[in-house]
């Protein structure tokens, strides 16, 4: 702030000094003298200023940028070119512009209708990848963008300029010039730039009286999609690391972003640009790995990324693509990699890391409408961890409800509810015991226990249950009578061809004797053959007999 000053009070005392001598010079001019010409202490000023900026200019060769001059202003800029076969990881930033509009699908509907006809030119080359170098990590007024990089492509090379402010009276400049960048270049690529960078240069042109002209055809944020992806098998999201675990980038004495503020107020005490030099390399790498990321992303996208390669990173991640896959409207894609997923897993001897995908992927089969493959992922389970008090409970209700539903096996579905009922009282029990020992630790053994409701599994369990029951019985009382039924007119049948027999031999002059219990067993109604507790009335049960019954 003190050089700042200081060129305020020079461009000050210029303004007074020209106006002291156009004073001199029209009073000069009307007594008919000649004018003088430049003085040689102003000729002295103006070399010596030419000097400055030429100095200026060769002391910023040192981090590899020079100074830019605009009708608004000046910045600092520097320039990199990257050929079409450059290797970033393991990729090659020229293999976008064959899959780049696959990228459309990121966008949200009318975002990407809107950056599809803007333009004429291919899809890659309307895409302006974005990353910003504040002052702190804020939204506020106070934190300032002093550094920001941009990525684009022409033809098959990947151009990457990053601009640098020396103090705030570079702003409006820097601004100018990165809205003609985007006017070039309508869709926006960032990493959490939805959230933190374009908010910040958005009130950055609020702060300078600045309008923007237009607003970005489209913005895709590839934080999102690598969250869908790797939230569960990487321990941070952060560009770096995904850089590192799934593009194979290995960044070597890297200046972390969170010094870059601290090394920017260094610039502003010492005017040294040399400690700049690891903030331009930080900002040029990930300008370079949103490349890379949008060839990875596009890759998977068009199939040319066979899902297998996720398997080397676990099955876990292979079930992660599948659902942001179908999330974003690949349900064809998403189907072969859950199929082969679900073979694999069924398929497997031993499971170990790999259980916590079983359940998920048994409930995307499930919304599929695959019952089948639903059914034997929640039985791998069971076979799995069915043994444990900490097993889920969800296996043996979906199973229970396929049954009765589907299938209608009362009592298998009873069997897996009664199954179900008795993990959560185990459960219940080892959570009781746990609080009984965090009570003795903790020195509150005259503590009264606490009045629990039930759990609503145990309701809806028991609930589940005693329907199941009183459909069992209700089948098997089914089954009983219509075999009382068969038996008793098969018996009926036997006793009107004996009574016949009996007839037709009497007739015939023969004379027999005539079992005198045939009459009345024909004669015995069908209702007295039909066990007494099929007669009764369920309402007339209590509950406790119900639930009693034997099935």
């Amino acid at each position: 702030m003190s050089s700042l000053k200081e060129r305020l009070l020079r461009h000050k005392k210029s303004i007074s000094g020209t106006q002291e001598r156009e004073e001199e010079v029209k009073i000069q001019t009307s007594a008919g003298e000649e004018p003088p010409g430049p003085s040689e202490e102003a000729r002295e000023i103006t070399g010596e200023s030419g000097q400055a900026s030429a100095v200026e200019s060769d002391e910023w060769a040192v981090v590899g940028a020079a100074m830019e001059q605009t009708e608004w202003g000046e910045f600092v800029i520097r320039r990199r070119t990257y050929e079409a076969g450059f290797l970033h990881g393991q990729y090659e930033l020229g293999r976008l512009s064959s899959c780049a509009e696959e990228l459309l699908t990121l966008l949200e509907p009318a975002a990407g209708s809107a950056a599809a006809d803007r333009s004429d030119a291919p899809f890659h080359e309307r895409l302006l990848f974005l990353d910003t170098e504040t002052t702190g990590l804020g939204h506020g007024a106070g934190n300032v963008p002093f550094m920001v990089g941009v990525g684009f492509y022409q033809g098959n090379q990947y151009h990457i300029e990053q601009m640098l402010i020396r103090h705030p009276g570079e702003e409006s400049a820097m601004l100018v010039y990165l809205e003609q960048k985007l006017a070039a270049h309508p869709v926006l690529i960032s990493y959490n730039g939805k959230s933190f960078d374009w908010p910040i240069v958005k009130n950055r042109y609020i702060m300078n009286r600045l309008e923007l002209s237009a607003e970005p055809a489209g913005h895709i944020d590839f934080l999102h999609p690598s969250r869908s992806l790797w939230k569960h098998t990487l321990p941070s999201c952060r560009l770096g690391k995904v850089e590192e675990e799934r593009l194979g980038v290995r960044r070597e004495e890297d200046v972390p972003g969170s010094l870059a503020p601290t090394l920017y107020f260094q610039y502003l005490a010492q005017r040294d640009p040399s400690v700049l030099e690891g903030v331009f390399v930080h900002n040029e790498l990930d300008v370079l790995s949103l490349a890379g990321l949008a060839v990875h992303f596009a890759c998977l996208l068009n199939g040319s990324y066979d899902w297998s390669r996720a398997r080397i990173f676990g099955l876990e991640e292979c079930f992660r693509l599948g659902l942001w896959l179908d999330k974003i409207g690949r349900s064809g894609m998403a189907d072969t990699v859950m199929n082969a997923l679900a073979e694999e897993l069924l398929a497997a001897d031993e499971l170990a890391s790999e259980e916590p995908c079983l359940l998920p992927l048994a409930q995307f089969c499930k919304r599929r409408g695959r019952y089948t493959q639903a059914c034997s992922l929640w039985s791998r389970y069971i076979a799995l961890k069915g043994g444990r008090a900490t097993a889920s409970l969800e296996p043996y209700i979906e199973l229970s409800m396929y049954y009765e539903h589907k299938e209608k096996e009362w009592e298998r579905a009873l069997a897996y509810a009664q199954e179900a009922l008795d993990h959560l009282w185990r459960r219940d029990a080892l959570k009781r015991s746990g609080e009984r020992k965090a009570s003795v630790h903790g020195g509150n053994r005259a503590r009264e226990k606490e009045v629990r409701e039930e759990d609503s599994d145990a309701v809806s369990l028991r609930k589940r249950i005693e329907r199941l029951r009183r459909k069992a019985f209700s089948a098997a009382s089914a089954m009983h009578a219509t075999g009382a039924i068969g038996r008793e007119s098969s018996d009926s049948s036997l006793s009107t061809k004996s009574s016949a027999r009996s007839r037709a031999k009497r007739s015939a002059g023969s004379v027999g004797p005539v079992p005198a219990s045939a009459p009345a067993q024909a004669a015995e109604p069908v209702m007295a053959r039909v066990p007494q507790s099929t007669r009764k009335r369920k309402s007339g049960l209590s509950e406790a007999e119900q639930l009693s019954m034997p099935l």
